[in-house]
């Protein structure tokens, strides 16, 4: 708490000193507080205003129960006391004085906010740069790689051609052509009757050839003996045989 005291008012008056912050803060509501005034003299406690909080101060005699006109606006600041007196008076920090140094402030942060400013709008324009650099090299990339792709693309079709044209054109045809039920079955009657016939054939020369065999042992025991000779008939059969005894 701060204590504020010493003479208010100079026509000695008495009455009530009534006080309310701007606005609520810890420790102290919204409410206003009256204290006594005697012959111009006040002595009471206030809590230290925070940063942008002020008291609003009026006065009133006993019994006006009208609406307070607030007259006096006081930054108390955290100090053991503070006197109110005429020649005290600067130890409450007038409010032009705060708006003075509220200004300087301001000024120096607007000064400070338009450097910021500055600077992000360099760093946009480097990021806008970099951005545009990044996209030609993308584009250019782009270009390449498509390039590249169809090199290979053509270098593929020219291997494939050249190995076309040296590699022989070979043509498959298949030609099924349809035989009718009557003369396939002539067909395979015809072919298995030569087949018999040669089966035939075949028993008969190997019957031949023995006994072609035989006639040879008998041929040589005759001319040993010098018996007649009897000639076999005439058939295919002794034919052959006389043929291959010719031979």
């Amino acid at each position: 708490m701060t204590r504020v005291f010493g003479q208010l008012f100079e026509d000695s008056r008495d009455g009530l000193l009534v006080v309310r912050p701007s606005k609520p803060f810890f420790g102290c509501e919204r409410h206003e507080n009256q204290y006594p005034v005697k012959e111009g003299f006040i002595d009471i406690d206030l809590l230290p205003t925070p940063h942008g909080v002020e008291y609003l101060v009026g006065f009133k005699k006993p019994g006006d129960y009208r609406r307070v006109d607030y007259t006096l606006r006081w930054r108390v600041q955290n100090v053991a006391e503070i006197d109110v007196s005429p020649a005290k008076k600067e130890s409450l920090k007038p409010e032009q004085r705060n708006n003075r140094s509220d200004l300087v402030q301001i000024k120096r942060l607007a000064s400070e906010l338009a450097a910021s400013m500055e600077q992000v709008a360099a760093l946009e324009a480097q990021l806008s740069s970099a951005h545009k650099k990044l996209a030609d090299v993308s584009t250019k990339f782009e270009a390449y790689k498509a390039a590249s792709e169809q090199s290979l693309v053509d270098r593929d079709m020219t291997i494939t051609e050249l190995q076309t044209d040296k590699e022989p054109q070979v043509y498959t045809i298949v030609k099924e052509v349809p035989v009718p039920p009557e003369r396939l079955e002539a067909r395979i009657k015809f072919l298995e009757s030569e087949l018999q016939r040669t089966q035939e054939l075949n028993s008969q020369y190997y019957l031949s050839v023995l006994e072609l065999h035989q006639l040879k042992l008998d041929k040589a025991q005759s001319l040993s003996s010098s018996a007649p000779v009897i000639s076999p008939e005439d058939t295919p059969r002794q034919r052959l045989i006389n043929k291959l005894l010719a031979q």
